[in-house]
């Protein structure tokens, strides 16, 4: 039975956009793959090797790394750039720039992966930078110290130059502040601004298509595992700030010649919105010997469900942040986690 926690076989999707919440969270990128479902979780903190990029000139790839890597520093993000192994996250920035007169014009995306290369979020940020900037040398000294501009020199700067527009503009640091924001936010999510936020109810409905007790038996356990993680569970009140868990389940023979007659067990979890919209799905595959579910499902179905919600609270969390929702009450944490 302990199959169902290393076999499970993801094939994620996402569908649409949360309403009024910007772009959802890509967590299912790259999926389609057999694996730990704990490679899709978000931890709570965590290092992160910042990438060059193959898209600039080998100076300001490396200047671009650098200053990202010092604003995540500054965010209390343990981050680097000087090395391309290890962290656990990787930003990967994908560049298109534009010269002009005045040195480049840029838009990158920054993508936040899993070490595997799952892709987490992303990011955008766009703005210029001088030419002495673009044209900079490749960095050689330490990388704090290269062409950074401390945080409380800038107001000093700009009032004994007499100058009105910011020191940062135009530099790296000044292009990496805002994605720099959101990718801690990604990170570790701003729990002093969602303290006052109203919890995320997460509502079991349709599960189908089970033989014996298997529905039933399913969505009990997947809501006894949600609330131990502190996930409130609520399938009375339905309003906007629930989101639906469902589940099709399927139980057939296995058509080819083995020693013991099989039944092929799938799973298909979906989340969605109240009003139907998907967010993602997540498909769950294994056998059993024939007829073992036809009556009651007994540990397969709190296998399944552990294996499921393992993957699916990162999702939750997630949704429930591009939803301004906390996920779990202040006071109770994913003891699991």
């Amino acid at each position: 039975m302990k199959s169902f926690l290393r076999s499970v076989v993801l094939i994620l999707g996402l569908a649409g956009l949360l309403a009024a919440c910007g772009d959802l969270p890509r967590p299912f990128e790259g999926a389609g793959r057999a694996g730990d479902p704990g490679l899709l979780e978000l931890r709570d903190t965590g290092t992160v090797r910042v990438e060059a990029t193959e898209d600039l000139p080998e100076g300001a790839s490396a200047h671009l790394a650098r200053a990202m890597a010092r604003a995540l520093r500054l965010r209390d993000i343990p981050a680097y750039s000087e090395t391309d192994t290890g962290g656990d996250y990787i930003l990967r920035p994908n560049v298109q720039a534009k010269l002009m007169e005045s040195g480049a014009a840029l838009d990158i995306t920054w993508v936040l992966m899993r070490p595997d290369g799952l892709a987490i979020d992303t990011t955008h940020s766009a703005g210029e930078l001088g030419a002495d900037q673009w044209f900079v040398d490749q960095p050689t000294g330490p990388e704090e110290n290269n062409l950074a501009i401390p945080q409380e020199l800038v107001e000093k700067v700009r009032e004994l130059e007499g100058r009105a527009d910011d020191p940062l503009a135009k530099t790296y640091e000044g292009l990496v502040a805002q994605p720099a924001d959101d990718i801690a936010f990604m990170i570790t999510g701003d729990r002093s601004s969602l303290r006052a936020a109203p919890v995320m109810k997460i509502a079991l409905i349709d599960f189908a298509g089970a033989p014996g007790d298997g529905n039933t038996a399913l969505a009990r356990s997947a809501g006894a595992l949600l609330k131990s993680r502190g996930i409130t569970v609520d399938n009375r009140e339905i309003d906007e700030n629930s989101v639906i868990l469902s589940a099709t389940i399927d139980v057939s023979p296995v058509t080819e010649k083995t020693t013991t007659p099989l039944d092929r067990v799938s799973i298909e979890w979906i989340i969605m919105e109240v009003d139907g919209t998907e967010l993602g799905q997540m498909n769950q595959n294994n056998v059993v010997p024939r007829g073992q579910l036809d009556e009651r499902w007994g540990t397969v179905a709190s296998l399944a469900a552990q294996a499921a919600v393992e993957t699916l609270e990162g999702v939750l969390g997630q949704i429930a942040t591009n939803k301004k929702l906390q996920l779990r009450v202040d006071n109770k944490t994913a003891s699991l986690r």
